[in-house]
């Protein structure tokens, strides 16, 4: 009766699971990137920040390389920076330890991919003989790191720019017309 009620709703449970997890790692992003911002310190960036930011950047997916169940990145522009899921914890480490739990950086969390790792997990950064800190302000996101976006030009400039512009055009002799549509 009640029991096997109960056995047939944990089974129904953790197949919905399977089938999230499943889904999560097919649709993996391609390319992850490591992001965070440092909170200031009153005499600069922490120790734990200088390690930290090393590993900062864009890592593509290697879509035929998996390690405990998970697929492995590679950081763009080095072949030898790598991120791996082994034992509960996903790694970012040098690509001799990959599948082992030596790693610059971990955090404790069995997501399918790291993208899809939650809010609450922190990171951790291995100091030189000093052991493991957290680095709460450390995220896994989806995609490559955008393109730099081109600074506004200061309105404060704009004058000084038109007159470099009339200059230039008189002292080449080409006409310029400012503001209106209309033939000069």
């Amino acid at each position: 009766g009640d029991e096997a009620e109960a056995e047939a709703e944990a089974e129904a449970s953790g197949s919905e699971e399977a089938e999230v997890w499943a889904r999560q790692l097919a649709e993996a992003a391609p390319v992850v990137r490591l992001e965070g911002q440092p909170r200031r310190q009153r005499h600069g960036w922490t120790v734990t920040w200088s390690v930290a930011r090393r590993w900062l950047g864009s890592y593509d997916r290697l879509d035929r390389v998996q390690v405990g169940g998970r697929h492995v990145y590679c950081r763009r522009g080095s072949s030898s920076r790598v991120l791996w899921f082994t034992a509960g914890f996903w790694h970012f480490g040098h690509i001799q330890y990959l599948g082992s739990q030596t790693a610059a950086l971990f955090v404790a969390d069995s997501a399918a991919c790291p993208e899809a790792i939650g809010e609450e997990g922190v990171w951790h950064v291995g100091l030189p003989s000093r052991g493991w800190a957290p680095l709460h302000e450390l995220r896994v996101r989806a995609g490559a790191e955008p393109p730099p976006q081109p600074r506004p030009l200061p309105s404060a400039m704009l004058p000084a720019l038109v007159g470099l512009v009339i200059v230039l055009a008189a002292s080449t002799g080409l006409r310029v017309w400012l503001g209106s549509s209309s033939a000069i």
